[in-house]
Order: C-alpha cells, then structure tokens, then sequence
C-alpha cells in the first residue's frame, strides 16, 4: 500500500459505502479505518466478518494490525493463539493479568535476538491477553512489526528525535525535558502513573471524577486489587460527594480528564488540587484534548498524562503517549523514583522519528482547528436538527488556554431515526480515532459502549451521540457538508 498525502483525505474524504474498511489516512500505518455507514458500526461491533474482514487497518489497540497479525502466525503458527509484545518485562506483566483474570499461566516465548516476547494462551484465556493489551497500550507497533518481519531488529535509543520530543512537550506543557517519559501510547502512560501510585499510596481505592475514555476506568476496575470509585458527573455535586467520601476514605489518586471524552466538560481543577493537598492524593490529569498546546494543566497536577496519538501527532499514523512530572509537587521524588524504576523506552525509534516529524506543527495546526471547530460549535447549537452540542466552556480549565480544541459530541432530535440518515449522508471521513488534521466522525457511544449502552446512558452519554474530530480544511466547506447532511 502507497503512502497518500493527508491532503488526499482533505479534499477527498471516505464517507461512502464502497470505503468500508480503507485506511485513514491512506498508510500501512494508519491508525483508523473507514466505517462509513451507521450499520458498519453496529456489525462491527457484533463482530461481523463480512464488516471485519475488510478492515485494512484500525485502532491498534482493538484491532491487530495485518503486520501484527502475520508476525503472530509466523510466531505461534496458523492455529496457535497469542500476543507479541514489545519486551519479556511487559510480555511478564501480560502474562500475570491473564493469570489475575482467572486464567492459566501463558507460555512466554522469546523472539530470537529480539527483545520482543510472545505470550502464547489458550483459546478460552486470549480474550483476557487482549484485555491487557487494549488497557495497558503496551502494543507492538506496526513499524515494529514491519522490521522484525523484514528480519531487522527494533531500536529503542536515545536518538536526536526522542530528545527533541521530551524538549518540545516540555516547552508546551510547563515542565522540564528531563520530567516527560515518552511511551507507545496514551494507555501505556496511564497504565505506568497507576503502577507508580499503588508503590507510593499501596493498597488504596482510586476515583475517577467525571465520565472518562472507557480503559482510563477499565485499569482502576481490573489492574491490582480493582478497588476504585467512580463520579461520572464532575460537577459540583461531585466535588462534594468527593469531599464527604474522603473524610472517611484514604484514596490514592483521583484521575480526571480535560476536557473529558465525549462529553469535553472540564472539572474544577483548582478544588481538585485543594482536596489533593488537604487529604494527601495524587491528582492525575489527561491532557489530551487539550493538545497540551491549548492549555496547561500541569500546575495542577501531581502528573499529566497525554496520548500523542490525537492532535499532537495529528496525521492519523503513529500511536504515542507522554507522562509529564510536576517537580514542585508533594510526591514529586517518590513519584519520580517510582517511574523510575519501572520505566522502559517502549516507543520504537521509528515510530519516534515519525511522531517528531509530525508534531513540528502542532501549534499552527491547532490554531486552525480551534477556529474551525468553535464556529462549527456555534453553528450546530443554532441549527434546527440539533438538540445538543457538547463543547468545552471558554476558560473552564487550567491556565493561558489558547482554545477549546476540536473534539465536539453533537445529538440530533429524534435521535433514534436521524442519527443513522445523518451520518449516512455526512461527506467527511468516518471512523474510530480523533485529533487528525482531516475532520473525522463517529458514533462514539456505539464504537466505545456497544455492551453497556444503558449502564452509560444513565451517566449522560447517549448511545446517538455523534463524535466529531475538527480538522484543518476550510471552515465554510466544512459546515456546507455538515448543513447537507442535517438538512438532507
């Protein structure tokens, strides 16, 4: 498959029926593939092999890349069943949650000279292998995949490009270079902070406050004791239930978005950082639709963790993720030796390389964006097919924002029998993933909560809701395909 210009997908978008399943943008690497129609989704997620088989990509963390696929075969053979992951310590950790889950202890079998490491299950355990591998983002690449098939070794080093991605998080995020660790994805830094955590403050509940990306939770509900808490609202109200749950509850952490994803409200993060100092938690906060351009969180937070694989990268074909230290804060040593010590460089070279390549215009490219996507914002709550636009509130976070970001969630009136026209008809990209700089659209709550759509219905998150990632094109072109689609 040919490498396309991202322009491609600016002017060209796959929205149709006859995309299903090509990749966007149009790279081997791709990190998302076309489900254009409303009953793709649906197939999708129950498994449908006339729609799951003609996906040339996806999200690498639910769905196995062709390369890592044909690396798995090569390694288990055609009727084995497991994972390779990037080294033996990460595929030991694999191993042991299949084990926590209820399962027998994998075989772990070592890929030659590679640090790279199989973990072979049966086919009743895989189910909880690939539970660890969505949660945790501990993933094989597809470029590391790519070389161990071309039979090269994957290099983890301290090259000239992961430097100047430490230097350039630092510069927009309010730290030094030597407080950012870089890693394969935005889970894997999550998945890294709550290990760290349950070393400093052991044994004790977390609480996630307001309704977050669906494995930000799934690690408090099924890594270690799964002892958690969970505040859907992160409103007011939920500032107090915190308040009266920490006079009597020792938590470790309280983990909080900004803004949140789908529903881009923001928490009070001045009162969650006087409830940190007054009862002694680390405050945890992602960063990541803030674009770390957009905002700093960090005087905030005892951590700030992102996924660089949304606007920071922004052409759709890398997946990364950052933990950035606060070093004024209370557990600042404890938190930094605690990272320390469990660290390992997980972000292959080559995928560095890329991720440095595409940032060096993020804040251009996200001043564009946050134009388009505040008019856009505006114009969906005018329209007469619109009951709701979920978009940050101007100022509600942080300090010196620059912009509300590009993700908005939009729900139609009669939602039940226009959501599927509408975004049948939408003349956008249409897919999983988001932060790309050609506008992408999902049915969020369908591709996220297929299995508890009730259960999340009653937190605010309708099962109709239409996802929405703002990209770069013309804001008037943008809001002609968005106003034919609502007026049919």
């Amino acid at each position: 498959m040919t490498v396309d210009s991202a322009e491609n997908l600016l002017l060209n978008p796959r929205w149709q029926a006859q995309d299903l399943g090509l990749p966007m943008p149009n790279s081997v690497h791709a990190a998302s593939a076309c489900l254009p129609l409303w009953e793709h989704n649906v197939r999708y997620e129950e498994g449908d092999p006339e729609v799951v088989g003609k996906l040339e990509s996806g999200y690498p963390r639910f769905c196995f890349h062709p390369l890592v696929r044909k690396l798995c075969r090569q390694t288990f053979g055609e009727e084995g069943v497991g994972l390779i992951f990037p080294t033996h310590r990460v595929a030991q950790r694999a191993a042991d949650f299949v084990v926590h889950r209820g399962g027998q202890r994998p075989q772990l079998i070592p890929l030659g000279n590679d640090q790279a490491t199989g973990v072979r299950t049966g086919t009743d355990d895989f189910g909880k292998l690939k539970e660890y591998w969505q949660h945790s983002g501990e993933i094989l690449s597809s470029r590391s995949a790519e070389r161990m098939l071309a039979g090269c070794t994957v290099t983890y080093s301290q090259t000239a490009e992961r430097q100047k991605l430490r230097e350039r998080l630092a510069e927009f995020g309010g730290c030094h270079a030597n407080d950012v660790w870089l890693f394969p994805c935005g889970m894997t830094a999550i998945a890294t902070v709550w290990r760290a955590i349950e070393k400093i403050r052991p044994g004790l509940p977390s609480v996630q406050f307001g309704f977050p990306y669906v494995d930000t939770l799934k690690i408090q509900q099924r890594f270690g004791a799964g002892k958690y808490h969970f505040l859907p609202q992160g409103n007011t109200n939920a500032l107090s239930d915190l308040r009266e749950l920490l006079r009597t509850t020792p938590v470790s952490a309280v983990y909080c978005e900004t803004p949140t994803n789908p529903l881009l409200t923001s928490p009070d993060l001045k009162a969650l950082r006087a409830l940190a100092d007054e009862f002694g938690f680390l405050l945890v906060v992602d960063d990541t639709l803030a674009a770390i351009v957009n905002d700093n969180v960090l005087p905030f937070a005892d951590v700030a963790v992102t996924s660089l694989t949304k606007f920071f990268s922004g052409y759709g074909d890398v997946l990364a993720g950052s933990a950035r230290l606060n070093h004024s804060g209370r557990y600042a040593t404890a938190l930094r030796a605690a990272l320390v010590g469990d660290f390992e460089e997980l972000l292959s070279d080559a995928d560095a390389e890329v991720l440095e390549r595409n940032s060096r215009d993020v804040r251009d490219r996200m001043k564009i964006i946050n134009h388009n996507a505040a008019v856009l914002a505006e114009r969906f709550a005018k329209h007469t097919a619109v009951d709701r636009v979920h978009y940050p509130d101007p100022g509600a976070a942080g300090t010196g924002q620059e912009g509300r970001g590009g993700l908005m969630s939009v729900v139609l009136k009669n939602p039940s029998v226009m959501t599927p026209i509408v975004y049948d008809r939408l003349r956008i990209c249409k897919g999983p993933n988001l932060g790309t700089n050609f506008t992408l659209c999902c049915p969020y709550t369908i591709l996220a909560h297929y299995t508890e759509l009730d259960a999340v219905e009653e937190c605010g998150v309708s099962r109709w809701l239409l996802r929405i990632s703002v990209g770069v094109e013309p804001v008037e072109e943008l809001w002609q395909r968005f106003e034919s689609a609502l007026n049919g």
